[in-house]
Formats: C-alpha cells, sequence, structure tokens
C-alpha cells in the first residue's frame, strides 16, 4: 500500500519535471524565432533603398522620375515608420506571452509577424529590382547621347561629302538620318520631361536606326560603284564585242549570247531598283551571282576566239592527214587485192580491211562538214573545233587500226617465209641424214628408224606441194610445219642416239677382243655379241661387251663412252 502511493508520487513527479522541460523547450524554440525575426527586420531597415533614392534626387524630377521617387519615398517612409513598429510591437508582445506561457497566442502573433517581414522583403528587392533597371535605362541614355549622337554626326557628314557615290539612294539615306535625328531629339525631351523608360525605348530604337544607317553607308556606295559602273561597263563591253566579232566572222547566233547579255541587263536594271528602294535583303548574292554569269559570258567569247586560232592552226594537218590517208587507202586497197590473191584472208583481217574503210569513210565525211561550216560562217568556232578535235581523233584511231593491219597483213608474209627457210632446211636435214647413216659403219639400220624418216620425207613434201596452191591456206601450212618440226626434232635426236650406240659397240667390242683367248666363256660371249651387233641388235651387244670386260677391267666401258662422246662432239664441230 505504501509501495503504491510511493509510485504515484514518483509518476507525479517525473510528469512535472517532463512538462517543465517540454515548456522551456518551447520558450527557448520561440526566442529563438523571436530574434531571427528581428534579424530579418534589421536586414530589411539595413536595405540601400535610402541611397538609391538620394541617386534620384539629381535627375529632374518630373514626369516618370518624380512619380517612381515619390512611390518608392512613400513605401520606405511607411516600411519604417508604420511596419516597423508593428513587428517590434508583435515582438514584444509575444516575449510577455511567453513569460506566461501563452504558446498557442505566441505561436499565432509570430507566424503573422513573419508572413508580415516576407510582404516587406518582397517589396524592398522588388523596389531593389526596378531602382537597378531604372539606373540602367538612365545609364544607357547616357551611353547613347555619348555615342550614336557623334556617330549620327558623322554619318550624315560621310553622306553629304561621298554625295556622288551614293547615287539615287541619296535623298533616301538622309531622310533615314533625319529620321534618327528626330528619334534622337524625341529620345532627349523624353529624358528632359523624366520619362526614363520611354526615353531608353526611344534611344533603342535610335540604336538601331544608327546601326541600319551604318550599314547602308557602308555597302550602298559599293553596290551602286558594282552595279551602276562596273557592271554596266562590262555588259557594254559585251555588247560591242559581240558587234565587232560578228563583223570579223565569227557565228555567234547559235550561242545566244546576246540574248544572255540583255537578260544579264534586265537582271542588273532590277539591282539598281532594289538599291534605290533600299531593298538589301540577299542583296550581295544575287550581285555576286550576275557577276559570275558576266564573266562566263566573257569567258564564252574568250573561248571563241581560242577556238577560231585552234581551227586554223590545226585544221590545216588534218586535211593534209586526210589526204594521206586517202592515198594510203588507195595502196591499201591494191595491197588487198593482193593478198587475197596469195593467202587465204580470214575472217579477222577482212574484218579489220572492212572498219578500216568506215573509218576512213566517217573521216572524209567529218572534214568535209567543217569545210562547208567554215566557208559558210554559220556555226560557232567552238562546234567547229569539237568537229576538228573528232576528226583528230578519227586520223590516230585511222592510223592505230592501219598499223595494226600492216602487221598483221606483214605477220601472213612473215609466216610463210619462215615456213619456206624451215622446209629448205628440213630438206637438206634429211638428205644429210640419209648420206649420215649409209657412210656410217652400221651394219643394219633400224627398220622403226627408217620408216619414220620415210613418213617424214613424205610430210616435208606434202608441206612443199602446199606452196603449189594459191592463195595459200597459211593457217594449215603453219599447224602442218609445227608437226613436221616436233617430228623433226624427235628423229635428229634418234639418229644421234643410233651412231653414239653404234659408235660405242664396234669400240667396245674392239677392245674385248683383246681378253678373247682368256677362256672359252669369253670367246663365245663376243662371238654372240659380235652377231648381234651385224644383226642390228646394238644394244645387246654393247651389255655383253660391257659384262666381259666388267671381269677384267671395270674402268674400260666409262673410259670408251667419253672417248666415243668427245668424238662425236668434235664432228658435230666440224660440220657446223
Amino acid at each position: 500500500m505504501d509501495y503504491g502511493l510511493y509510485g504515484i508520487l514518483i509518476g507525479i513527479i517525473v510528469i512535472a519535471l517532463g512538462a517543465m522541460l517540454a515548456s522551456m523547450l518551447i520558450r527557448r524554440k520561440y526566442y529563438q524565432k523571436i530574434d531571427d525575426l528581428d534579424i530579418r527586420k534589421q536586414s530589411i531597415l539595413s536595405a540601400s533603398i535610402p541611397a538609391e533614392l538620394q541617386k534620384f534626387k539629381q535627375w529632374p524630377m518630373e514626369g516618370e522620375t518624380k512619380e517612381k521617387f515619390d512611390r518608392w519615398h512613400q513605401s520606405w517612409d511607411e516600411l519604417v515608420s508604420v511596419h516597423t513598429g508593428q513587428i517590434d510591437e508583435s515582438l514584444y508582445r509575444s516575449e510577455e506571452d511567453l513569460d506566461k506561457y501563452r504558446f498557442l497566442k505566441v505561436k499565432s502573433d509570430l507566424d503573422a509577424t513573419e508572413q508580415l517581414i516576407e510582404e516587406l522583403e518582397t517589396m524592398v528587392h522588388a523596389m531593389l529590382d526596378e531602382m537597378d533597371e531604372f539606373n540602367q535605362h538612365h545609364d544607357s541614355l547616357l551611353d547613347i547621347v555619348k555615342k550614336d549622337e557623334k556617330e549620327l554626326y558623322q554619318l550624315r557628314k560621310t553622306l553629304v561629302s561621298q554625295n556622288n557615290a551614293f547615287g539615287p539612294t541619296y535623298p533616301l539615306v538622309e531622310a533615314e538620318i533625319a529620321a534618327a535625328e528626330a528619334k534622337r531629339n524625341e529620345m532627349m525631351t523624353l529624358k528632359q520631361e523624366g520619362q526614363v523608360s520611354d526615353a531608353f525605348l526611344a534611344g533603342q530604337d535610335l540604336s538601331a536606326k544608327v546601326t541600319h544607317i551604318r550599314e547602308l553607308v557602308g555597302v550602298i556606295p559599293q553596290f551602286v560603284r558594282t552595279v551602276q559602273v562596273d557592271l554596266r561597263q562590262q555588259l557594254n563591253q559585251l555588247r560591242s564585242g559581240h558587234k565587232e566579232m560578228q563583223m570579223d566572222g565569227y557565228a555567234l547566233e547559235p550561242l545566244g549570247l546576246m540574248e544572255e547579255i540583255e537578260q544579264a541587263e534586265d537582271r542588273r536594271q532590277t539591282l539598281m531598283e532594289r538599291i534605290e528602294r533600299l531593298e538589301f535583303d540577299h542583296f550581295e548574292t544575287d550581285m555576286q551571282q550576275l557577276s559570275s554569269d558576266i564573266d562566263q559570258l566573257f569567258e564564252a567569247f574568250r573561248t571563241e576566239v581560242d577556238a577560231r586560232q585552234y581551227v586554223k592552226k590545226e585544221f590545216a594537218t588534218v586535211r593534209e592527214r586526210d589526204e594521206k590517208t586517202t592515198e594510203l587507202m588507195t595502196r591499201l586497197n591494191e595491197e588487198m587485192s593482193r593478198l587475197i590473191s596469195n593467202y587465204e584472208i580470214n575472217a579477222r583481217v577482212g574484218e579489220e580491211f572492212e572498219q578500216l574503210e568506215r573509218e576512213r569513210t566517217t573521216l572524209s565525211a567529218n572534214v568535209h562538214d567543217i569545210e562547208q561550216a567554215l566557208s559558210a560562217q554559220m556555226l560557232p568556232f567552238s562546234l567547229v573545233k569539237s568537229k576538228v578535235q573528232e576528226a583528230k581523233r578519227s586520223l590516230d584511231q585511222f592510223a592505230a587500226m592501219h598499223e595494226r593491219f600492216i602487221e598483221n597483213t606483214n605477220s601472213l608474209r612473215k609466216e610463210e617465209l619462215e615456213v619456206r627457210n624451215k622446209l629448205e632446211g628440213w630438206k637438206r636435214e634429211l638428205s644429210a641424214h640419209r648420206r649420215l647413216l649409209a657412210k656410217s659403219a652400221m651394219p643394219v639400220v633400224p627398220n622403226d628408224l627408217m620408216n619414220d624418216m620415210r613418213q617424214l620425207q613424205k610430210s616435208v613434201q606434202s608441206l612443199d606441194e602446199q606452196f603449189e596452191k594459191a592463195p595459200f591456206n597459211m593457217t594449215y601450212i603453219v599447224g602442218l610445219s609445227h608437226d613436221i618440226e616436233e617430228t623433226m626434232d624427235n628423229f635428229r635426236d634418234r639418229v644421234k642416239a643410233l651412231l653414239r650406240q653404234v659408235t660405242y659397240a664396234e669400240q667396245l667390242l674392239q677392245y674385248a677382243n683383246r681378253y678373247r683367248r682368256r677362256d672359252n666363256e669369253v670367246h663365245i660371249a663376243l662371238t654372240l655379241a659380235e652377231n648381234k651387233f651385224l644383226h642390228g641388235e646394238y644394244g645387246t651387244a654393247v651389255e655383253i661387251g660391257e659384262r666381259v670386260l666388267g671381269r677384267f677391267d671395270e674402268a674400260a666401258p666409262r673410259q670408251i663412252r667419253q672417248r666415243v662422246e668427245k668424238g662425236i662432239e668434235h664432228q658435230e664441230l666440224l660440220r657446223k
């Protein structure tokens, strides 16, 4: 029972202490907020508005300046005398209520005071921003007065001193300057009346006008000089040049140059009208394009002059070469007739000759057209130049085709001569082989070798008979000669190999006879080898002889073979 009572007392004490602690924390919080609001109030009072208002007293107190000054001054006085007192009273009352623990009333009063301070801060910031903008407008007016007024005077001076350079635009530019001066007077009047904002707008308009006039003064003299003087002189030169060249024999009408000159003059007139209206959007680009087109017209005239010189210089050469090709084609026709009578002309050679004839016909037609154009003087020299160049290309092509044709036809004669020379050589070589085989100590000539020689003789005779037929079929003749040449090479190698084998076998057996008496086996073997030799079996005779000598003198066969090789080589050198 006693413990329960003690617990209740302790609980009451804890609650009381907690309430006291919470009360102290709340009071501390609100005191801190009161201090913060007082600092913000002092910050408002320390704003630079009085100093800014003092600057305004230096300006004329009229119109907008006086209205803004009175409004800002009244707002500041009201803030200092009324609103500041309200804030102080509210903060003092809040401190008293805190001492009496009237927390809800303190919160309500501080919230209202904070809202009032926020409104005053917004008002002060707005006043400072408006004052800063007003000061900037006023400073801009001073800059405009210093700069634009001086430049406007200089622009008028330039206009007057260079009045001829402006041509028909002089009164328009002068009117622009007069309008700018009127705007300057309007700006000065508004400034004196204190209408700074209106004066600032007028000053901006003045600056834009001065910039525009500066651009006009900078470009108009150049545009007028280019369009009214330079381009007109160039077009006049083109007209005069066109007339003089026509009198000198140039055919210019098909080129339509005079129409282009007149179109260029119309464009120049349009540009001049735009200058007189001060319309300069994309003007420089259009002027440069016209100048470029005029340069192209000059280039067209220069092209005609150069073309005439080219035609005079080159056409004489073309005509001379054309006459030579005529003579060349006449001789080529005669040569072609002889070729047809001597050779079977293949399709390729015939087609090349027809191409030569067609090219010659085209060339003659081009030269004739050029001569007619020069005599009639109806074509521009640039077109005639193209025809001359085409004729030169035709001449070069004809020369190349003629060279190829001559090479092809000469190849027929060359092939005929080569085959005839080979044929005579083969005849002599066959006779030499026949004599060589007859003179040799060969007991028997192999039948297959004799058959090959007879067959080769028939082939050579058949080739010789081809040259008795006209016209010659050189394709067949050359093919046949290749076959004979291959067969002759093989036959030649076989004859050489046979003569080498026979000579070696003969000397081998002669040397081996010295060992015939050694024993009966050697005698029998050598007798068999001699019989094989006499019956034309030279390979078997060599094998037996080498086997016999191998028993008594192993080096002898190799020495005999080397001696035979050297002897044959010596004989071949003597024959050569």
